[in-house]
């Protein structure tokens, strides 16, 4: 336990350094967007660790305490974000520079402001998002939040209409079916039924941006108590949406936008199948994020089938999605571990792409 606190306050000491180093400039422009007056800041007075967030704990949130050149005293905070390898940090880095240019003028959809980054320390430090509050812990009730997250993904992929990048999907498909312990029977099969689906991504026109990891623990939303319109029985209203950690942005544009919406369901979908074995409450939320979506480009004349002249593939990225959730977590807890879920994988999987239960534009 000492041991513990004598690190921390180690760290407390650089990171204090690191701040007064290249962070004064940072800090008053958020104190001014915070308080709507620019105030000169003087010093920094100290480091409050608050809670770690992520799947492995990788961000902590931190509390800047700031003394401005009048003596009055102000917190910040700041989002430090500890990853494995300077490579990982890079891309992450890369991706939220391109993202936070995406979403410049955007006055709904967000991301937080990249402050800081280390390449050889592996770090980058956000502004801290306050006030807001993650996908599941979010008063809004789920038609809403799925709406919104619908709202949100146009403005990553864009309304160009572009050919889809197949030989990724290939790849993607032999490594996950080959990665599971699949009968060589079922092996087969799959290939075939998938790359029946495959015509589908060929056909289309759906190549675009792709966030890469658009799922709801990277969708946080800051509610607004302000009046609002209704487009049906969804609230349209003042609420923003931020998109947070954009590690695997892929901004060639030539990836089939349906990828990100079976990343976001995947898990969903296997859940809905494991207690019911049927996808009903999945098609029903697919359907209210479509409306999002088609709420966004409408304004371009557009719907999201319009780039699939041959039919939707969420059936496909569904399907995909399952198979490569199941593939990380036998690498995580070991083949023989988790063989029950490989096979209701595998289940589901083949009733997705036999009988398309998601083709919702049909």
């Amino acid at each position: 336990m000492t041991s513990d606190i004598l690190a921390q306050e180690q760290l407390k000491i650089e990171l204090i350094n690191v701040l007064s180093k290249f962070f004064m400039r940072h800090l008053e422009e958020i104190l001014q967007e915070k308080t709507g007056i620019f105030q000169p800041i003087d010093k920094i007075t100290g480091l409050v660790f608050g809670k770690r967030l992520g799947r492995r704990g990788e961000l902590q949130l931190m509390t800047v305490n700031v003394q401005s050149a009048k003596n009055q005293h102000y917190e910040v905070v700041l989002a430090f974000k500890f990853l494995n390898n300077p490579e990982s940090a890079a891309k992450e880095g890369n991706g939220a520079v391109w993202l936070t240019d995406m979403l410049k003028n955007n006055f709904k959809i967000h991301t937080p402001r990249l402050l800081y980054f280390s390449h050889h320390n592996s770090l980058l430090i956000y502004q801290g998002l306050v006030d807001t509050h993650e996908y599941l812990d979010s008063k809004l009730d789920q038609p809403q939040k799925l709406f919104l997250s619908g709202l949100a993904l146009p403005y990553i992929h864009g309304v160009l209409k572009n050919k889809v990048m197949i030989d990724r999907y290939l790849h993607l498909i032999t490594g996950v079916i080959n990665g599971l312990n699949i009968p060589p029977g079922d092996k087969n099969e799959l290939f075939s039924l998938f790359k029946d689906d495959l015509n589908r991504i060929g056909t289309s026109e759906a190549g675009a941006n792709c966030f890469g990891d658009f799922h709801p623990g990277n969708i946080m939303f800051k509610e607004s108590d302000r009046p609002s319109s209704n487009i049906g029985d969804i609230k349209i209203d003042c609420t923003e949406v931020f998109l947070i950690d954009p590690a695997y942005v892929d901004s060639e544009g030539n990836v089939d936008r349906a990828e990100d919406i079976g990343t976001f369901f995947s898990k969903f979908a296997y859940n809905d199948y494991y207690l019911s074995e049927s996808f009903d409450r999945t098609i029903s939320d697919l359907e209210t994020l479509c409306r999002g979506y088609d709420y966004a480009i409408n304004q371009n004349n557009l719907n999201l089938i319009d780039f699939y002249p041959e039919g939707s593939t969420f059936d496909f990225q569904i399907a995909l999605g399952i198979m490569i959730d199941t593939m990380f977590k036998t690498k995580a807890f070991g083949a023989s571990n988790i063989q029950d879920r490989v096979n209701k994988c595998l289940e589901a999987v083949q009733y997705i792409l036999r009988k398309k239960p998601f083709d919702i534009y049909e």
